[in-house]
Order: C-alpha cells, then structure tokens, then sequence
C-alpha cells in the first residue's frame, strides 16, 4: 500500500505525520489534490497531482526493474546502474549533473529494491524543467563507461561494506535467504564486492539498454503545478524517446518453509528475540487482510507492544520489511535488557504470535487499526515529497490506479479474512527464530593497531565545474530569498505559554508541536542525574486517570496519537482538535505519578542506560566530549545506573514542578484549523498550568576552542572505521561570522543541503572512490557551535581521507572560493529554504524551533539574505578564523 508497511511508522516528528490516524471529518480539505493521469504512445505512464502546500515539486521517476533482475553472476547489478545513473550522460557530465542538482538545492536521490529503482527530486517548482531534461536524458542513455565504473565502484562496496557491518546484518541476511532459497530475492540487493570487481562498464551498459526504457517507467510529478502544462512540459521532453521490448521478470516459486532456529552471538549490544514468517506478497488475494493483520500486530494497544510496558522488553514490536509481488518477510521482535535470555522471550513473542493465530485477532482492533490504515493514505498530503512517493508505489508495485482504490479495498476486509490469514500464516513451525546475545563489546584497552598499506587508487581528478549548459546557469542567476506565504498568529498567553497558530488547508490534518526549554545539566541536583530520564519515560505511560493501555484506547476513539514530555506533539482531525488537544494536555500537565508506575519507568530508564554504555558510539562520544569541553562542563555530568537506581518518586515528581513550566512552553499548532479555535483549546486545556518558583537561567555558557585529541573504540568485527573529526567554534550563532561560515561550510563539505558538489565529496567521493559518503556540519546552539566532518573507510584509507580533508580545509583559508562556486552554493542553500516549507510537519518544526531559541519565526528567510550578502572574502576570514585542523578530535569507532 502506498504508506503502510513500505514506511516505518516513526515518531511524531516524521516529515510526513505521525501514526495512521484519522476519521470522519466535517469539511473537504481546501487542498483537495487535483490529479491528472496521462499515458504517452511510447509507454510512459505520467501521473500529476496538484498539492499547492508550498511552490515546491516532487517527481519520482520509476522504473520497473530491480535486484531480483540480476543477473545470477552479478548480484547487485540494478544497484551498480543506480550509482551509474549519477555518472552522466554525453550531454551533461558527472561533475555537471552533480552541480545542476546542488543548484536545485533539494532532493537528488535513488533506491534500488526487489523490483524497482527509483529517482527522486524535490525542488523549487521554478525548476521543474531542469528535472525534465535530466530524467529524459537519462532515459534515452548513460555513459556508464569502463572508466567511469572504476571510480564508482570504490563508493559502492564501501557501501557493501557498510551493509555488512551494520549490527545483526549477518542475521538477517541468513533470515532472507533462508526464506527465499532458490530465487532471486534470496540475494541481497545491495550486491557484493566480489561480483562488483568482475563487473564492468559495458555489462551495466547493456543492463541500462534492456531495462531503462519510456514503457518500463512510471514519472509521478507532486506539487505547485498546473497539471496540463505540466503535461505539455513532459510530452515535450519524453515524446521521442523510442519504447522497446521488455524482457519477462523471474517468477519465484517458494520452496515449502520448516521451523529454523538460530542461536548466535551478535554485534547488537542488547539481546534479541525474533520470530520471522514469510508472510503474502502483493500477488496474493491473502495480501490485504495480511496488510491489515500486520498493523494490527503492530499496534500500541497489541500484546507485542506490551512486553516493553511492562518491563519485560526494552522495545517489542512487528516490523515488516518492505512487500514484493510474490513474498513479503516480517518479524516479531523484542529487544531485551543487558543480560536477559532471548530464548525464553523468543516463547513468550510465539505464545502471542500462536494466540493471535489459534483465536483470532480482537474485533475493536480489528475495526480500529482498519480504520486508521484507510486514513493513512491520506497522510502524504501533508508532504509533497510523500505524495509523489505513495503515487509512485501506488501505481508501480500496487498495481492500483489510485489511491483512492487502495483505500476501498482495505475497506472491503473484513475480520474473518484477517482470522484466516493469521492462522494461515502466523504458524511457529514454519518460522525462522532467532536468538541473539551480544558477545562482541567494544574496548579501550591498549592502542589502536597502526593501519596496513592498502592498495593506493589513482585519482581520476574531475575539476569543479564552471560552465554549465544555458538552463544550467539558469539556475544561478538572480538568486534571492524569497518571501514566506505563511503569517503564523503569535500569541503569549496569560500564563506565559507562547502559542503560534499557522492554518494550513492541504488536509484536514491538524499537528501540535511543543517544547518546555529545559537543561538536565543545569537543572538535574547533584546526585539525581538522570532524574530527567526516569520522568520522560513517565510521560509515556499513562495520565494521572488513565493507564497507558487505557489513554492509548481515548486517543484511538478519537483518531489521535500524542506524545509528551519536554518535546511533546499530537496528530488528529480538525473534528477532534478540541478533545485531542485535552488529551495532550492531560498527558502533559498531570502524568502517571504512582508508585508501580514509577517502578517501571526506572528500570527503563537503567535498562536503556545500560545498552547505551555497551555501545561503541556512546563510548567514542563520552571520550570525546571530555576532549573538547573544559573539565568543569555541566554537560559532562552523566547519569550512572547508581543514581538512577536511587530516584524516587519524590525526586521525580518534584523534578516535574520545578522544571515542566508554561513561562518555559512553546505550543505550535498548524493543520486545518482557524486561529481562534486554536487559541481557545489551548487555553481551555492548558490554562491552568502556573509556574512555581523563580524561572530558571538555562543558557550555557559559552567554551573556548579545544586542544586537538584522539579517540579510539575498536570494535572486534566489521570492515569499516567510522571517523568523526570534531572541533568547538567559539561562535555564537547570531554572531556576523556565522553566516559566511555557513555558506563556507556548504562550500566544504555540503552541510545540511547535502554533499552532491562540495569539495569533500568532488574529491574523496567522486574522483577518489574511497568512501561512500562524507560531508561536514556547523552546528550551534546558542553561544556553542561545533564543527564535524564525518565518514566510512576501509582503516587503511583513513589517514589518507585526513590528509585530504586537512588540504581542503587550508585551501579554504588560502584562496578566496571563486564566483561560480559561491554562486552554486547560495543557490543551493536558498532553495534548500523554500524547499523546508513542503511538508507541514516541517513547517511546525521550524516553527517551533525558531520560538523556542528565541528567535524571529522568519529566520529562516533572514538567514538566506545574509548568505545571499556573504562575500568569497567573508567566508574565507570565517574560515580562517574559526576551522582548524590541528585542533580536531579525531574519533575513529571500528577494526
């Protein structure tokens, strides 16, 4: 389906909303989507749909073809021709293609699955042709040549390498091609490094010219487009490009599955309990009740979730992996506390699992999370980016023509499919169990081992760009900061809650986003550290009336799903704004303050300590911390699991009072709803809510640059050092400076708006091939900035990347950046500004971000006009001043 199980459902914040939510709703949204589908005579299927949230586009271009197309000597193959398709054309080269997308300055993506790969863009909708001639381009040809090939493949099998290395990888890659023995999904889709060393230029080539065709393709085009035009535009560009004959996809047929046990130490550092089932894939007329089954399973209010409720697991859960035509792989999962035994859990999550299957699922869930998944297809409204996304799936692995349709054939399952499914389906012996316990820690005993000479990779040198085919320059010319469309209500309360109201009419969404400014290293007693841990995971357990089973239950009826605590949110309706904003406030304003209660937030909270310490990149990150502050830095007061083992409920509850303040609250609410509606639930609900005592000083002080240090975490498996090199800036973010060094800092390493063109990536990326990915970041909270260059190698190519990055650096210092160059950059970085404003969340995030640092709500704009006036003699004083090299912690976690 078009959101569903192919997107993990995360946190609140997610760009596009958060759980699946909905309901009857009183009024059509003003932003009813407007769509348009078209075919042209050489195949292309086009689909545009008109979202006018903000003068933003999304297009994802599709093509029907991925890894289970590999050929059987060359796993990876449709992986390679992804990475190849950002190599360039004869038309544009690699550094031209990479400088036109930087100018854009949003989206410049691709994935490689089972059966499809996909390109994406978001960009200014200004641009919408520029994307046009770079898709149509690469649909008619690549250059994909032996040369080419070369440099790429260093990157992609350090992406290999990655893969491998991640914790558990080896488990679950034994789970896949258990499962699927025998046929093309068995393989990993990422390929492998020795089938990528056999491949060459021509072969991936040939690959290009069997599948990359206007007949095998599916373009969605999302945003603030005039939907004949916009065809017009396409048919212009993709009419010529000639169809041709598609080859047959394998069919796989599924060798019948036995119960599989698997025992193993792990490199997790919690132990885990798995039950994995093959479950029906989107060919089967079983599919949709096992859609509808799988969410069940994976709901707030299901026995799965429960086990973390009580205590008994750090997180359980159903987590489905993404669904192909003829298969889909899903799991039962509970993470565990240090220690635990994941055999013994693995029988309690197939007790729950067999329940479930034996007796069939509970009816009011059943009737619920239906419920919730039709309305779900309803969340990408509220992104442009996502709506362009479910269209794509939609319509080229759904097979479905709409949306809408999706949402008629989960309507149309009913609770008897789903019980015969479960039975079907959810049987232990026919699962794959596994058992893993963590065996490999990380240590800090004695030295790291000096590096072996590995093989040295001539570099292909591909020099910055300056001359750009006409639509090109286009791009740079005349860059300024826009004005926001948006007037947010900016209210302070009589109570001191400052509240901002921003009515958005794509959907009939309405978000919350709050946050009470706090500082556990200025506020936590000596003693008590952590106490801000213990009262969070409080939050997450009821109200003051209702358990958590019970409070999720009100938040069901009424189509919500909340959070509290110092950073809290709600998604709902515009029906049931008022109620949903009572329920927050409940959570918010009077939690779970019990004894039994508090008893398990505690021992979450020592639990999830524990985890953390056994991890590596908490580790490097503590170490490194006390290499960069000064000694007596109130940030490095960590809790231990003494402290937190210590608490009670007195020291939790007087935490609460003292620190949850609404002279501290920022409260933004956007969606679909009017100002002084907003305002009255807010004050309805909140309104009560007094401060006690002084208000507090929260501000850090500000920390002088550092000595230069080293840390090393090795880790006894894995292929892979990943390497932070790390510094302070002693510059405060309304500092005069900050902005040259932004802009410098794009220039360097790409900073937020991604490394497609910086220095780093054009060197040790492109032409080097000795990384995946790297890039560079200036962070700053108040008076602390901190500047960080991070990535992956092979341990051999370490001090060589640092070599390079270091004569970046000084050449920023040496040479004023030359007018292209800046040009490219401030167009990147303003466009990458209006680009912000296409997701609703995204627009209350920045909202809530700005207020609660105390800044104009329209920084961003601000911010884009001194980036627009920053000078190449600017940035390099700024660079000058405040990077160096020789000051950096340089952190390595890995062999």
């Amino acid at each position: 389906m078009s959101c569903g199980f192919r997107r993990a459902v995360s946190t609140i914040v997610a760009a596009c909303g958060v759980a699946l939510l909905a309901g009857p709703s009183g009024t059509r949204a003003a932003g009813t989507n407007q769509v348009v589908k078209a075919t042209l005579d050489n195949g292309l299927r086009i689909v545009i749909v008109r979202n006018r949230l903000a003068p933003v586009i999304s297009t994802d271009m599709t093509y029907l073809v991925g890894s289970r197309d590999d050929p059987a000597a060359y796993p990876g193959m449709a992986h390679a021709q992804e990475h190849m398709m950002f190599r360039g054309t004869k038309n544009l080269s690699t550094s031209q293609l990479g400088t036109i997308a930087t100018a854009l300055g949003g989206t410049f993506n691709a994935e490689t699955s089972d059966t499809l790969t996909q390109y994406e863009f978001t960009i200014p909708a200004t641009d919408f042709d520029a994307v046009l001639r770079i898709e149509s381009d690469r649909m008619r040809d690549v250059l994909d040549s032996q040369a080419q090939w070369e440099n790429e493949r260093g990157a992609i099998e350090q992406e290999v390498l990655h893969d491998e290395s991640a914790p558990g990888a080896d488990f679950f890659g034994d789970v896949r091609r258990i499962a699927f023995a025998g046929t093309p999904y068995a393989r990993e889709g990422v390929g492998t490094r020795a089938a990528f060393e056999r491949l060459t230029g021509p072969e991936i080539k040939a690959f290009h010219q069997k599948w990359y065709a206007p007949n095998n393709a599916v373009f969605v085009i999302a945003g603030d487009v005039d939907p004949a035009t916009a065809l017009a535009q396409i048919r212009a560009r993709f009419a010529a490009i000639p169809k041709r004959v598609i080859p047959a996809h394998p069919v796989a047929h599924f060798a019948p599955l036995e119960r599989v046990v698997l025992r193993r130490p792990t490199t997790l550092v919690y132990p885990l309990a798995i039950v994995a089932f093959r479950m029906p894939g989107i060919d089967s007329p079983d599919f949709l009740p096992s859609y509808v089954l799988q969410a069940i399973l994976d709901s707030e209010r299901g026995r799965l979730r429960a086990l973390a409720d009580t205590g008994d697991a750090l997180d359980a859960e159903w987590l489905s992996l993404p669904y192909f035509p003829q298969g889909q792989l899903a799991y039962a999962t509970a993470a565990l506390p240090p220690g635990a035994d994941p055999s013994a859990m693995v029988e309690r999550l197939e007790g729950i699992v067999t329940d479930y299957a034996e007796h069939g699922v509970p009816p009011e869930l059943f009737a619920t999370m239906k419920r919730h998944l039709i309305a779900d297809q309803e969340l990408s409204r509220n992104s442009i980016s996502a709506l362009a996304s479910d269209w794509a799936t939609t319509i080229a692995l759904d097979g479905e023509p709409s949306i809408e349709r999706e949402q008629q054939l989960i309507a149309g399952v009913t609770l008897d499919e789903v019980n015969r499914t479960a039975k079907r389906y959810l049987n232990v012996d026919h699962a794959i169990v596994g058992a893993l316990t963590p065996s490999a820690r990380a240590s800090v005993s004695g030295p790291p081992a000096p590096p072996q000479p590995g093989p040295e990779k001539p570099l292909a040198p591909q020099p910055p760009v300056t001359v750009l085919p006409a639509w090109g320059n286009a791009l740079l010319a005349n860059v300024s900061a826009p004005a926001s469309t948006r007037v947010p209500t900016e209210t302070t309360l009589a109570n001191g809650i400052h509240l901002i109201v921003q009515p958005e009419t794509i959907s009939d969404s309405v978000f919350v986003f709050g946050r009470v400014r706090t500082s556990a290293a200025l506020q936590e007693p000596p003693g008590q550290e952590g106490v801000s841990s213990v009262l969070n995971a409080l939050f997450a357990l009821g109200t003051q009336t209702q358990d958590r089973a019970a409070f999720l239950r009100a938040q069901d009826d009424i189509d919500t799903s909340l959070s509290a605590g110092y950073d809290f949110a709600l998604q709902t309706t515009s029906q049931y704004a008022g109620r949903a904003i009572g329920l927050l406030a409940q959570n918010e304003l009077h939690p779970r303050f019990d004894a039994a209660t508090f008893e398990v937030a505690r021992r979450r909270a020592v639990e999830e300590l524990q985890t953390a310490n056994n991890g590596t990149g908490t580790q490097a990150l503590r170490r490194a911390e006390r290499l960069l502050l000064p000694a007596d830095d109130p940030t490095l007061r960590h809790p231990t699991t003494s402290t937190l083992s210590a608490l009670t409920l007195d020291n939790v509850e007087a935490y609460d009072r003292k620190t949850v303040r609404p002279d501290l609250a920022t409260i933004v609410v956007i969606g679909n709803i009017d100002p002084a509606q907003a305002r009255a639930a807010v004050e309805r609900d909140f309104g009560a809510w007094q401060a006690t005592g002084e208000r507090p000083a929260l501000d850090l002080a500000a920390v002088p640059l550092n000595p230069p240090g080293n840390v090393h975490v090795p880790i006894p498996v894995g292929g892979q050092d990943a390497v932070s090199l790390m510094q302070i800036v002693p510059l405060a973010r309304s500092a005069p400076e900050f902005s040259p060094l932004q802009l410098g800092n794009a220039v360097l390493g790409g900073g937020a708006l991604g490394p497609e063109q910086s220095r780093l990536f054009r060197d040790i990326r492109q032409n080097a091939g000795l990384v995946y990915s790297i890039g560079s970041q200036l962070s700053s909270h108040g008076v602390r900035s901190r500047f960080t260059v991070s990535f992956a190698c092979l341990p051999a190519n370490v001090a060589r990347i640092n070599g390079l990055i270091d004569a970046e650096i000084e050449k920023m210092k040496a040479e004023p950046v030359g007018p292209f160059e800046l040009s490219l950059m401030k167009a990147s970085l303003v466009h990458r500004s209006v680009i912000g404003e296409s997701a609703v969340a995204a627009i209350g995030g920045s909202l809530l971000d700005a207020a609660a640092d105390g800044l104009p709500l329209d920084e961003g704009r601000r911010d884009d006009q001194r980036i627009i006036a920053s000078d190449a003699g600017a940035v390099q004083q700024a660079f000058s001043s405040y990077v160096h090299p020789k000051n950096f912690v340089r952190v390595v976690v890995g062999p």
